[in-house]
């Protein structure tokens, strides 16, 4: 029970927090559009919106340092205390966690632990509009990164990002429009609190 890093147990069993709502989590590689649809979910269903990225990257520039260097050069320590963070979240409840492992880090404090998968081509759309790059170098960019955060996570906390057997939810971004994806999501996600209670 708890989360499912062995890593975060003994800090965990010192957080007693009575949870109150739900907890959702929305993990996915780069580019899958995590944020669009945790945003969606925490709007309709009235909960906090929590960015792993979002930390992340305040830490950054906190640092002084781009995003990919910081990627580079940061301290086994940050992620930990990153997904600390995280978990404290994942216990209180009533609120959505964006981020690669908030579904491993939350465990089973998470109502919903969704995973988000889409196409290269619309990743690399995506990102290349995001970050203003060609779609060859998104490609290029999105590769190198999910392939360096497979090494991290796989080194730090001993879990393969790429087992989607923890989620109870897996949703494909393909070609669907945005507002026809937001509504498929989000009638998913009651179906599942509907059986969870």
């Amino acid at each position: 029970m708890g989360t499912y890093i062995s890593k975060l147990k003994d800090f965990e069993k010192g957080l007693n927090f009575k949870k109150k709502g739900i907890t959702i989590t929305v993990s996915g590689k780069t580019g899958v559009g995590k944020t669009v649809i945790s945003k969606t979910l925490a709007k309709i269903f009235k909960l906090k919106h929590v960015s792993a990225g979002d930390i992340f990257r305040a830490e950054a520039k906190r640092r002084k340092l781009a995003l990919e260097e910081f990627s580079k050069i940061r301290e086994p320590e940050i992620d930990i205390e990153l997904d600390k963070r995280t978990l404290e979240l994942a216990k209180k409840g009533n609120v959505v966690l964006n981020g690669r492992l908030t579904g491993w880090v939350a465990g089973d404090n998470a109502d919903i632990r969704m995973w988000v998968k889409a196409p290269m081509r619309l990743k690399a759309k995506r990102v290349a509009k995001r970050d203003k790059l060609t779609i060859k170098e998104a490609k290029e960019k999105i590769k190198k990164r999910d392939e360096y955060d497979a090494k991290v996570y796989k080194k730090l906390y001993g879990i393969d990002i790429n087992d989607t057997s923890i989620y109870n939810l897996i949703i494909t971004n393909g070609d669907i429009p945005l507002e026809k994806l937001k509504k498929l999501v989000v009638s998913k996600v009651k179906k599942l609190l509907g059986e969870k209670r």
